[in-house]
């Protein structure tokens, strides 16, 4: 707090100016407080009518709300572990009561994560209620995605091995699906599942958590891990509208991409310059195919291939001097397994080419006419145009997941019950979701990183100056032009 207010102390009722030694400054009973953060998700919390639901889940002891503000603020705020979050919460008289909170053990905090994390179902049906109905949250198209999070503890009921979009195979995880509205960018679902389930699966259960909020002819965003012939067959009996990728089959690569013409082709306006992309429209009675031929994907498909190419030719090249020099191989080229006696011969066809024509002719070998083509489909009629952009924009609930594992750090989890690891994730949600709020009631905060919206929310602070009697003075300070939007609805000097 000293280097917040270096040029200005309280000494008595006389305002010291200049920064003395240390035996002329005389202690006071000022205090001063982060209360950005605290404040903020109050005020969201309260738009979003949760205290009176949250507090009816809990009827005896602490305010389930309050709890519930401190783990959300602390997410946002420093973020190491439940038992820290405790502390931090209670060891400033001031923060409990501005929390209406008395003094109360960490296990309060771990019940109150069991509580909402049981309730989740319950608690997201409203989030989603009230926002359609109070915000003008449309739901009319919503980005689906999922992802996983991995976790340093033994296998569970919830936490499995599986395949991990964390590169991370060694370690249990769960998976969890966002689902994301495409005018608001609002986070409105939020489906928590065991790690080792596959997209396809994963996608009925998110879908079926936010239906109740969607309309008739609501679109559906997705990518081609989803994708089957199930899920496409439940939208269309619940006459929804998707929009996803689909793999290239072989009557794609024959009748289309082998006879690709850019000349026969549509141009397909992206909005990005230099960026050349081809589309054709196929229409069947049940949905429409787009098939797209974007020439920069193709240059960078073939560069990232020649890389790779290079680098496979650098080790034969090393793998072939070691078997010259009668040496062992490296591990990865032999047999491992005590068990069993194998006898290896390497072959290496490119002798005689030299390294440039070597992996010149491999990249030749390597083309299977698929690079620079992608397919989508729909049950809607978008234009080539429309279809493409659309997609694009489901790259927004990445974004949602860089903020959460990377910003929110959803990672490391130190609780292990299923119910509390539903809740903490739910935390991180909810935190997610005061941040997209901000930047939903504020356009100028829209490309505003998550980073930089809690760093001006921490610094936001405020002083109680205690004067004669005991008559508080309250002053606001380290305003800054995003925490000045945020409170006070306009920027600095407008």
């Amino acid at each position: 707090m000293l280097s917040a207010f270096s040029s200005l102390y309280f000494i008595g009722d006389k305002i010291q100016t200049i920064l003395k030694t240390p035996n002329n400054i005389k202690p006071n009973k000022n205090k001063t407080f982060p209360i950005g953060t605290i404040q903020t998700v109050q005020n969201i919390f309260q738009e979003l009518h949760l205290p009176p639901l949250l507090d009816d889940l809990k009827h005896c002891g602490h305010q389930l709300s309050g709890l519930v503000t401190g783990l959300v603020s602390y997410k946002m705020t420093e973020d190491l572990s439940v038992s820290r979050c405790h502390q931090w919460m209670t060891s400033n008289p001031l923060f409990l009561e501005h929390l209406q909170l008395s003094f109360f053990e960490d296990d309060a905090l771990y019940r109150g994560l069991g509580i909402i994390g049981e309730n989740r179902h319950l608690i997201l049906r409203h989030l989603l209620h009230v926002l359609k109905n109070e915000h003008g949250v449309g739901l009319d198209m919503v980005f689906m995605d999922w992802t996983s999070v991995y976790f340093e503890a033994k296998p569970t009921d919830i936490i499995k091995y599986g395949y991990s979009r964390d590169h991370r195979p060694d370690r249990p995880q769960v998976t969890i699906g966002l689902v994301q509205d495409q005018r608001s960018q609002l986070p409105v679902g939020l489906s928590i599942q065991p790690g080792n389930i596959n997209d396809q699966t994963h996608f009925k259960i998110t879908y079926s958590q936010i239906k109740p909020g969607l309309r008739t002819g609501s679109v559906l965003v997705f990518d081609a891990g989803a994708t089957g012939i199930p899920n496409l067959d439940l939208l269309v009996s619940d006459k929804m509208k998707y929009l996803s990728r689909m793999k290239l089959n072989q009557s794609d690569i024959k009748q289309h991409l082998d006879t690709f013409d850019k000349e026969e082709w549509t141009p397909v306006v992206t909005g990005k310059q230099d960026e050349q992309v081809y589309g054709k429209k196929l229409l069947f009675p049940s949905r429409t195919k787009y098939l797209y031929f974007s020439q920069n994907l193709y240059d960078d498909t073939l560069l990232n291939r020649r890389k790779h190419l290079e680098q496979e030719y650098d080790d034969a090249l090393s793998l072939w001097k070691t078997i010259q020099e009668k040496k062992q191989p490296r591990q990865k080229y032999r047999n491992s397994n005590h068990f069993l006696q194998t006898h290896l011969s390497y072959t290496f066809p490119l002798t005689g080419l030299s390294r440039e024509q070597a992996i010149e002719r491999a990249l030749q070998f390597s083309i299977t006419g698929k690079e620079g083509f992608f397919a989508l489909v729909s049950n809607k009629d978008f234009s080539l145009h429309e279809a493409l952009q659309y997609y694009r924009e489901k790259d927004s609930v990445e974004k949602l997941f860089n903020s959460i594992k990377n910003e929110l750090h959803i990672r490391p989890t130190r609780c292990w019950t299923q119910e509390a690891i539903y809740g903490s994730i739910l935390i991180v949600f909810l935190a997610q979701l005061v941040i997209s709020m901000l930047r939903y009631k504020h356009e100028l905060l829209r490309h505003v990183s998550t980073k930089f919206i809690m760093q001006s929310l921490s610094n936001f602070a405020l002083t109680i100056i205690m004067g004669k009697n005991g008559a508080k003075n309250r002053v606001f300070s380290n305003f800054d032009w995003i925490n000045t939007l945020i409170f006070c609805g306009k920027t600095p000097g407008s």
